[in-house]
Formats: C-alpha cells, sequence, structure tokens
C-alpha cells in the first residue's frame, strides 16, 4: 500500500503526520524512521478498521509498546 492510499483525505493524513511528529519527538527517534515504522503499523491496522478516525491512537499505542516494551497502563480498571 502506498503512503497516497493510506490516508483517505487530507485531514487525515495531516492528524497522522502530526502524531508521527510527536511520537518521533517524545521517544527520540528521526522523524523519517518513525513515518516509515509508523506506516507499516498503520497498513496493519487500518485492514479491520471501522472507525479511521480512532486510528492514529492505536498505532501511536503500538509503537510505543513496540519502542519501549511496556504496555500503556490500563485507566479503566475493573474493581477497583
Amino acid at each position: 500500500m502506498t503512503a497516497t492510499s493510506l490516508y483517505k483525505t487530507e485531514k487525515e493524513k495531516q492528524q497522522h503526520l502530526s502524531t508521527i511528529s510527536m511520537l518521533a519527538h517524545e521517544l527520540e527517534v528521526p522523524e523519517n524512521s518513525m513515518k516509515q515504522l509508523y506506516e507499516e503499523e498503520l497498513c496493519v491496522l487500518q485492514e479491520h478498521a471501522r472507525i479511521r478516525i480512532y486510528l492514529s491512537v492505536l498505532v501511536s499505542r503500538k509503537i510505543k509498546e513496540k519502542l519501549t516494551g511496556k504496555r500503556p497502563k490500563n485507566l479503566f480498571k475493573v474493581g477497583d
């Protein structure tokens, strides 16, 4: 899948590019490397996505897990 077909609209493209930039800064990874990793993960996740607006959040979470080896804390624990 090409980068142009990853993004359905210009607004969606800008949302993802902004997220890529933020992740690169936060995780101290070169932006071009982050873009490649992000788009690979986006390609996988969007195949089954019904609601595209959440893709940047889901891809970000996957990238952080891969690069830090940690899962984000569950903010909604049952039984607390």
